[in-house]
């Protein structure tokens, strides 16, 4: 049995590297989740493959599924939280997947590998307004896009003219009036690739928006653990809750609460951060599922994650970034 699994790894791995040599796509191994992820935790992968054109990664995705080889599609990692287990499929990095921003008139054209917090930047420059208020998320606009990021009354979803998706290894432009867009929740199911989107903006004076990103910038760094590994809001505000998941979290007492390598933000009660060049993410899991249970147990709440949670066990299909997530 173990023979035959050993051969059908082979195969695999063979089909792999046929795949990202016919595309001209980077293939790599012994790379680890703890390495491309910002809470710094997370097993070994498989193989990564790093296209960087959207038409590269629609025909690699297409090629993995035609193979019947699983993979999950990462950005930036800011908002993924895998776990330290062995990750046997395919990553697709879209850290590469970055061109330039294609602007006409009020719109933005970006693809899906690109710095959220650069395009706030850019667009800026451009004088066009909406999406300023998302300056201060780390990740990348595809994870973006898959969790309807938002702040500061603002959210991606609300600009997004069309979303660029892979289908059948083609590049195919869907209306972003036909996606959900929920907080921090879309319509996009497991199995989508998010290759870029088309922003529809508002004009507005450039120092006007400037003035406002630097004051979204200065409440975050005063309220958020700046500079700590962490993957953001760990949990989702419960709807129709007038108090915030990370005040409940704050009124319970449970700021700086340690469970191995993870702990509760002592700045902001809804991030968990890591500590230490050994760091699980068993612990930090343990963590927020402590903090779910008093949760629950105090005040009669499901809270609900806002990091994406990766496990091992291979996916038949695609999952995201989180991006948020990245996300």
């Amino acid at each position: 049995m173990a023979e035959l699994r050993n051969q059908g790894a082979k195969e695999r791995d063979r089909a792999i590297e046929e795949i990202a040599r016919a595309l001209g796509v980077r293939a790599e191994r012994g790379r680890r989740f703890a390495e491309l992820t910002s809470l710094r935790v997370g097993g070994s992968i498989d193989w990564v493959i790093s296209p960087e054109t959207e038409e590269q990664a629609a025909a690699a995705v297409f090629a993995l599924e035609q193979a019947g080889i699983g993979w999950r599609a990462l950005g930036s990692g800011s908002n993924v939280l895998a776990d330290d287990a062995a990750h046997h499929y395919v990553v697709v990095s879209l850290r590469e997947l970055k061109g330039e921003v294609r602007f006409s008139g009020n719109t933005a054209s970006v693809s899906a590998g690109y710095s959220l917090p650069r395009l706030c930047i850019d667009v800026a420059r451009q004088g066009l307004s909406g999406i300023e208020g998302l300056g201060g998320i780390p990740g990348t606009v595809g994870g973006a896009l898959w969790m309807n990021a938002g702040a500061y009354d603002q959210e991606i979803g609300k600009v997004t003219q069309s979303v660029r998706v892979a289908h059948e290894g083609r590049v195919v432009e869907i209306p972003g009036s036909t996606v959900s867009w929920n907080y921090r929740h879309t319509s996009f199911k497991d199995g989508q690739l998010l290759l870029g989107a088309t922003l529809l903006l508002t004009p507005d004076d450039s120092a006007k928006i400037r003035e406002r990103m630097e004051d979204a910038k200065t409440k975050r760094l005063a309220t958020q653990p700046h500079g700590a590994r962490s993957a953001g809001c760990f949990f989702k505000n419960p709807p129709a809750n007038a108090v915030g998941t990370g005040k409940m979290i704050d009124q319970m007492g449970m700021k700086g609460t340690r469970r191995g390598s993870a702990v509760v933000s002592p700045i902001h009660a809804n991030f968990i951060v890591t500590e230490g060049e050994n760091a699980r993410a068993e612990d930090a899991l343990a963590l927020a599922e402590e903090i779910r249970e008093r949760v629950k147990r105090e005040h009669g709440i499901d809270l609900e994650y806002e990091v994406e949670l990766w496990r091992a066990s291979t996916p038949t299909e695609a999952g995201s970034d989180g991006t948020g997530k990245e996300e």
